[in-house]
């Protein structure tokens, strides 16, 4: 009934229509050593299959169930376990127990059921209601109408567990009692259910985690169909998954390990980003901004030019628009000398009036319908004329984009923000044999690798600012939450948004100050910014000016002083960025994440640690006034928001228009 329920996709996940639930019901162990164990497998129905449980790292076991006969399809891996761990395997008579550093796991072969043995975690096998219906989704398969097979495991959740991570999630970070399925999307906005990033990486209160090794639309019965039981679903060849044991910050520690390090930005990226907006542009505007920044003596490291660098119709083509920007290196040059480095805007897609677009048709250079020819389709809601998606599995069309990128950074340009990625349908058909349903949640790796790439040979360092993610894209460096609205309900869920990031394994992230749609009204525009500001990276950016100085004297006011004590913290945030990248641990810190048996902490969703010392509190309200939840030790306010205050706590706090949202850990040294 809801209108959110029938907003148009731009590229919806493959239906699942299930026809026959088949899970194991038997099992007998084939080998067991310090390599792991494999049991040969059978189904209800009767099917076969191998069940593998491996050591990855000292806090994590591999899982894989993959039943014979079911076909293979060009996919990928994106977890990379260590090559040499090992583990201890005990045996009796109808157990089995693997012994890793710090993981235990039981192996009871009737009925087949495992057990984390530190948190005592049971895997849910059969739980029916009253009317002998089975209510979750034990291990095994489920065979669709179609007569594909969709993976399934489910495990028994305790009443106070909470559940985090899964990408970016605007509902909040706790995702207890929903159900979330991971599929990158444009979420058209910043206050519904749909995520431009997702991460197949849950993280519970109750000391583990999980990460599943697929590209397919993984999904999550959090609590929600069963609500003694959690689920998981995926509809790949076979079923991939890391039960991982430890803390959060451990679980996050062994993401790291198993899907590669964060990358840290240049020292100059952690300074304020001014945009000029989502609206034409010209040498000239920029120009005035770079004059009016410094004649202000406002701080600003990037300048970033949005889609109108480029000829209107023609965005993407990686082509300077001649009229608007008649000396595109000259600009560069200029700004340089003032100390400036410059964003460009870019996407993967190419629009049907390019000239460049009968070339890259010609050569194949697009994703293609199951018929043979290039998917064309709307990736801008109408408001432009239809677009085709580069095939990034194609070398000819790698090339090309390498080139346009190559030849743009070589003129003096320092990043790209890599805008979209979402938009591939389910059914194209890629160079390399991957279809839709595997390739959507990989292209926005592909698209970001390859602009990587590019931009670490030519500026030597491997930045992108990118919209869309999945699992490993922390290697990127730079997200942002996508198209708010210039809103306080936006505000908050671009908060929470951004925890739930945190809780992912992507440790700096930022958004648009001010919300992206509309124009906030100042006293909106100041709390943002003030959140923006001690965020992990910070930009202005909208449809309207986001320009400091265009909201009032008061307003900017408020606004130049946050920006100049983001400045004054930029030491603290870069030492505490590298020690993100080193462990693994977010930049902005939730609260849950250093005390999850807090359950203040968990209810504290609004607020977070930036670096380890460091309470952020965001308005998200008008009126200047919020309750805040203080950890345990003495923290001291900034100047105006009152005495220190010994935690653990909640009190309500006045935060003058001002004053930035933020208290110091009593004893830390930032400066």
């Amino acid at each position: 009934m809801h209108p959110r329920d029938s907003a148009p996709w731009v590229a919806p996940p493959p239906p699942l229509v299930p026809a026959l639930l088949d899970p194991l019901a038997g099992a007998r162990v084939t080998s067991a050593d310090e390599a792991g164990v494999t049991l040969d497998v059978r189904t209800a129905s009767g099917r076969t299959g191998t069940l593998r449980l491996r050591p990855a790292t000292d806090n994590s076991l591999r899982i894989t169930l993959r039943l014979d006969g079911v076909p293979t399809a060009p996919r990928v891996s994106l977890v990379t376990p260590p090559a040499d761990t090992g583990c201890l395997v005990e045996r009796s008579a109808d157990r089995l127990t693997l012994r890793l550093g710090s993981l235990a796991v039981d192996v009871h072969l009737s009925p087949l059921t495992l057990e984390l043995t530190e948190c005592h975690l049971l895997q849910a096998t059969d739980v029916s209601d009253p009317g002998d219906r089975t209510t979750v989704l034990p291990l095994g398969v489920t065979e669709l109408a179609d007569g594909q097979l969709v993976h399934h495991d489910s495990w028994f959740t305790e009443p106070d567990e909470h559940f985090y991570g899964l990408g970016e999630r605007f509902t909040g970070p706790d995702l207890r009692g929903q159900r979330v399925d991971c599929w990158v999307e444009d979420a058209q906005g910043s206050t519904g259910t749909r995520s431009y990033k997702a991460v197949p990486f849950l993280l519970s209160s109750r000391g583990y985690a999980v990460l599943v090794d697929t590209t397919t639309a993984a999904s999550f019965d959090l609590a929600h169909s069963n609500t003694g039981a959690w689920s998981l679903t995926v509809p790949d060849e076979e079923l991939d998954y890391y039960l991982i044991a430890g803390t959060p910050t451990e679980c996050l520690r062994t993401y790291r390990d198993l899907t590669g390090p964060a990358l840290l930005p240049p020292a100059w990226a952690f300074g304020p980003w001014i945009s000029g907006g989502f609206r034409p542009d010209s040498a000239a505007d920029v120009r005035e901004r770079g004059r009016r920044i410094r004649e202000l003596g406002f701080p600003c490291d990037v300048l970033h030019i949005d889609t109108y660098w480029q000829r209107p119709g023609c965005w993407s083509d990686m082509e300077w628009d001649g009229e608007a920007f008649p000396d595109p290196r000259g600009l560069l040059i200029d700004l340089a000398g003032q100390g400036f480095h410059v964003s460009l805007w870019t996407n993967p897609y190419l629009s049907v009036d390019s000239p460049h677009f009968a070339e890259a048709d010609r050569n194949g250079w697009f994703l293609r319908t199951p018929s043979g020819a290039s998917w064309t389709g709307q990736v801008w809601g109408g408001a432009h004329p239809d677009s085709a998606v580069l095939d990034l599995t194609h070398p000819g069309a790698a090339d090309w984009l390498r080139g346009r990128v190559r030849r743009v950074l070589a003129a003096g340009v320092s990043v790209l923000k890599t805008d979209f990625g979402e938009a591939v349908p389910v059914d194209a058909v890629a160079y390399n044999g991957m279809t839709g349903d595997r390739l959507h949640n990989l292209y926005p790796l592909l698209f970001n690798d390859l602009v990587a790439e590019v931009t670490r040979e030519v500026a030597g360092h491997g930045l992108t600012w990118g919209r869309s993610t999945w699992t490993g894209g922390q290697r990127h460096g730079a997200k942002w939450t996508g198209d708010s609205n210039a809103s306080w309900q936006d505000l908050a869920s671009t908060l929470r948004a951004g925890l739930s990031l945190s809780f992912s394994g992507h440790p700096f992230w930022s958004h648009d100050i001010g919300g992206f749609h509309g124009t906030p009204e100042p006293e909106l525009f100041v709390r943002w910014a003030q959140f923006g500001l001690l965020s992990p990276l910070t930009r202005f950016h909208g449809m309207t000016s986001r320009l400091p100085w265009d909201f009032g004297e008061e307003a900017y006011a408020a606004v130049l002083h946050a920006a100049r004590l983001r400045t004054g913290l930029l030491p603290y945030v870069r030492r505490s960025a590298a020690d993100a990248v080193r462990t693994g641990e977010p930049l902005a810190r939730p609260m849950a994440l250093d005390h999850p048996g807090r359950p203040d902490a968990h209810a504290a969703d609004l607020q977070y640690l930036l670096g380890p010392d460091l309470l952020v509190a965001p308005l998200y309200a008008p009126g200047g006034r919020r309750q805040v939840w203080f950890p345990p030790g003495e923290w001291l306010p900034y100047a105006g928001s009152g005495g220190p205050i010994d935690g653990p706590a909640w009190r309500r706090v006045r935060i003058p228009l001002a004053a930035a949202p933020l208290w110091l850990r009593a004893g830390a040294h930032v400066l």
